[in-house]
């Protein structure tokens, strides 16, 4: 196994992230449910290793094994202290701006998900009550914006798929991004790198 290079940092939300009750940081938590942590560990993980050329979600999990995540309520929000992070995320201590707002991305969603699928009008058994679903999930995320056009491109794809291909869609991404396109994938290796 290669040594990784890694950061203790402590990171805010530039900007605002709602407040999260105190069952949220506990779902949140370690000592909380688990699989909630986990899913927000992992995902964290996944953004943190953005631009890594490691392309294989185990080798990045077994080489961060002791990364943790802790989430600490605030007057106005949360802080996550993170403790043996990929220091490719940072830049002189300082987390990347574009890494830092998809991390507090992922934990809105996660949070808002978690709590929106113990709601009884969620129909995840029909298409019009998963379509109704993902309405709700964009609204939250604020992608749909009264009177704003939407300049969405989802990008969906495979986890293995060889260089020629990860090479294309880098270079489809980047373009997307040149045009100030809002560019939504999974999370995780291959093409939604």
């Amino acid at each position: 196994m290669v040594s990784r290079h890694v950061i203790n940092a402590s990171v805010s939300p530039k900007g605002s992230l709602e407040t999260l009750s105190q069952r949220e940081v506990q779902q949140l938590s370690e000592a909380g449910s688990g699989s909630i942590y986990k899913l927000f560990r992992q995902c964290a993980l996944a953004i943190l290793n953005t631009g890594a050329h490691v392309d294989n979600a185990k080798t990045i999990l077994e080489a961060y094994e002791s990364f943790e995540v802790r989430i600490h309520q605030q007057d106005r929000g949360v802080r996550l202290e993170l403790l043996n992070a990929p220091a490719d995320a940072f830049v002189d201590g300082e987390m990347i701006a574009s890494t830092r707002e998809m991390l507090f991305c992922a934990l809105r969603d996660i949070v808002y998900t978690e709590n929106e699928l113990d709601s009884p009008r969620i129909d995840l058994e029909s298409s019009q009550g998963i379509t109704d679903y993902v309405f709700h999930l964009l609204r939250n995320a604020r992608t749909l914006r009264p009177a704003v056009e939407p300049k969405i491109v989802v990008c969906w794809g495979g986890h293995s798929i060889n260089t020629e291909e990860y090479k294309y869609t880098k270079k489809v991404g980047h373009e997307l991004g040149l045009r100030s396109l809002d560019i939504c994938t999974g999370c995780g290796p291959g093409v939604m790198k």
